[in-house]
């Protein structure tokens, strides 16, 4: 098949003209209202008059469609059409929100049948706000005997102009004490904290594996000579389907259709008894993260300078169902209202500039559709035998990922509530350990197919989203991190619409939006007093040790809180923190503290102090010490003492 790349330049634009000195207002005629439709399903093939219409005719197809942007970030749209039957044909570009009333139209000319041809479309004459994202739908017009430009065929793709302040470009200008995008992302990193589900009747175990390194994923079997392979799958028409392995090189040509293109993941189990995870198991494990700067409202407060830390997590599949179905005794592909391979959950920690350079302010999960925002003192932070680090613990639901600050059944799930009690935390914890540092992913318009990165550009679907005897075949699979948009209404239940942000680009809008949804956690630490007691303090160097006495301790709560105590460390001579006493909330440290002369400094004494929060322990089949010696934290605070 012979290819031909075409560069278009001229463009007639239906909106306004924009100064062009070649412009006329043309109209496509076409065979369906694009702008309100909606798509019915069978499987993954659309069923809409256009589609039919091509189906019937056979004319030609949008085959694929990429987004290109020059070093002056000048826009180009690439798009690879297969013609079927000759003719003059034409491209318009339809935008919708927030740009729905931006039309571009241009002309392909003569185009031979049995063809496929890439045209390369662009500079777009007009110049986009930063950031924005928008569904674009094309068309492929061919003007018939009497001049009349006809649909051939229509497809709905996305557009995204990246933040500019993004990773280390969004740090000039902050104190942050010497620490690049890559040092806070790691520092930041999530504890990820999952559940453990046993069925009664069977005996079965269910646990939740770790999210996934998509390169990985794609790359290739996740062993050599395994036959588990990725496939990009298309299912256009019914007598025009195909699978291509999912190569740099392809997830460029069959790309651009964004719900006729979807990345088959290789999973074929029929139960949560299958050892698919045996499988799943055998890729690397990757938590991907970006900075992005942007002013933030919280708390009434405008923020102008908040760098939003944001953490996508690419879990392998969403089987909740499947675990509620079999948990029943039940068949689980008859119920399965709630499975799609691929997952995209994402946290975000917001910094915020402080006197000691880059503070916490806040923190957002995602659960299902919108998810919880809670200042940084309710957060639960990890601490290996007690010692406060700045890792948010995320308690994740069995099956479905959603993310929780806690594991009480009775925080706000943003959903049906089936997952309820499925956070429990009793099971495997994932941490650096098992990630590495973060995978920081660039500004995605840098991105050029063949990079690492490359599979953001895929606008397809990230999973096989369709089971056949599913009873809800709404069932879809996500998009790829930067396309996550929830719209604000849903056809199919209120409690799965969301915000109608996209938080890639607007990260502090979906903040924002999820800060109004209250996380009912059954404590709150904002108002609360934590801090040392210095008024009646006395230190006094003693032969060997030094001698700190009656040291005060201030820890007031406004209602209930999971900690009952609270632990005193101090920093020795190597950076390290080394405990000295813990006492109960309530009650005072004891009035004599000693610490060896020779672990600290000569001329002063840091003291750490952080509350203490027991974890849940460890559901069968773990072992009871799986966990030992690892506690949770809300508040530190510290304070630095001169010796005399």
């Amino acid at each position: 098949m012979t290819v031909t790349i075409r560069v278009i330049r001229s463009f007639l634009i239906v909106a306004s003209c924009f100064g062009l000195l070649c412009c006329e207002m043309i109209q496509p005629t076409l065979t369906t209202d694009t702008k309100y439709r909606i798509c019915n399903r069978s499987g993954d093939l659309k069923e809409v008059a256009a589609s039919e219409a091509i189906h019937n005719a056979h004319q030609g197809i949008i085959e694929g469609s990429n987004w290109e942007f020059d070093k002056k970030e000048n826009i180009f749209l690439e798009v690879h059409v297969r013609i079927a039957a000759p003719g003059d044909y034409e491209i318009a570009l339809d935008f919708h929100e927030p740009f729905e009333n931006l039309r571009l139209h241009t002309s392909l000319g003569f185009v031979r049948a049995g063809r496929k041809e890439t045209f390369r479309i662009g500079p777009l004459p007009y110049e986009f706000p930063k950031p924005s994202f928008a569904e674009v739908s094309l068309h492929l017009l061919k003007k018939d005997a009497g001049g009349k430009a006809l649909l051939i065929d229509e497809v709905d793709t996305y557009f995204l102009l990246d933040a500019e302040q993004v990773n280390d470009a969004a740090l000039n200008g902050l104190d942050t004490r010497g620490l690049t995008a890559q040092a806070l992302l790691d520092k930041y990193a999530p504890i990820l904290k999952t559940d453990i589900i046993t069925n009664p009747n069977t005996g079965i175990v269910f646990f939740d594996l770790p999210p996934k390194n998509i390169a990985a994923i794609l790359s290739g079997p996740p062993e050599k000579g395994g036959k588990e392979q990725a496939t990009i799958k298309c299912d256009l028409w019914n007598d025009h389907v195909f699978t291509e392995l999912p190569t740099s090189a392809n997830r460029q040509e069959f790309n651009g259709r964004k719900d006729d293109y979807f990345i088959d993941l290789p999973q074929p189990f029929n139960s949560i008894a299958d050892p698919w995870r045996d499988i799943v198991n055998r890729y690397p494990n990757a938590i991907y993260g970006r900075l992005v700067r942007t002013p933030l409202i919280w708390g009434g407060a405008l923020h102008r300078d908040a760098v939003v830390l944001q953490y996508w997590l690419p879990y392998y599949v969403n089987h909740l169902s499947i675990l509620k179905t079999d948990l029943q005794g039940k068949s689980w592909i008859w119920s399965a209202g709630n499975y799609h391979e691929g997952e995209a959950e994402n946290i975000a920690i917001v910094l915020i500039p402080g006197p000691r350079g880059l503070e916490p302010l806040c923190a957002a999960y995602s659960k299902h559709f919108k998810g919880t925002a809670e200042p940084w003192e309710n957060v639960r932070k990890h601490a290996p035998d007690g010692i406060p680090t700045t890792h948010p613990v995320v308690y994740v639901a069995n099956g479905s990922h959603a993310s929780f600050f806690s594991p009480d059944p009775g925080e706000v799930s943003c959903g049906s509530g089936i997952d309820a009690a499925m956070h429990g935390g009793g099971g495997f914890w994932y941490g650096e350990e098992n990630f590495g540092k973060v995978r920081m992913m660039p500004r995605i318009n840098e991105i050029k197919f063949g990079n690492e990165y490359d599979f953001l550009l895929f606008t397809g679907r990230f999973g096989g989203s369709y089971i056949k005897g599913a009873t809800n075949m709404f069932n879809r699979s996500p998009y790829m991190f930067p396309y996550i948009l929830y719209p604000k209404f849903s056809i199919t239940g209120s409690w799965i619409a969301g915000s109608g942000v996209n938080r890639w680009i607007d990260p502090a809008s979906e903040i924002q939006y999820q800060a109004k949804i209250p996380s009912k956690l059954g404590y709150d630490n904002s108002r609360a007093q934590f801090r040392f007691d210095t008024n009646h303090v006395r230190i006094k160097k003693e032969p060997g040790r030094i001698r700190i006495e009656d040291l005060g301790f201030v820890f007031e709560k406004d209602g209930p809180s999971p900690a009952k105590t609270v632990a005193v460390f101090f920093r020795d001579r190597t950076g390290k923190l080394q405990k000295l006493v813990s006492f109960k909330d309530g009650v005072q440290p004891p009035s004599l503290i000693y610490i060896p002369a020779d672990a600290v400094q000569k001329e002063k004494i840091e003291l750490v102090a952080c509350d203490i929060v027991v974890p849940p322990s460890p559901k069968p089949p773990l072992s009871k010490e799986r966990h030992q010696g690892i506690f949770e934290t809300f508040l530190a605070t510290t304070i630095t003492l001169a010796i005399p």
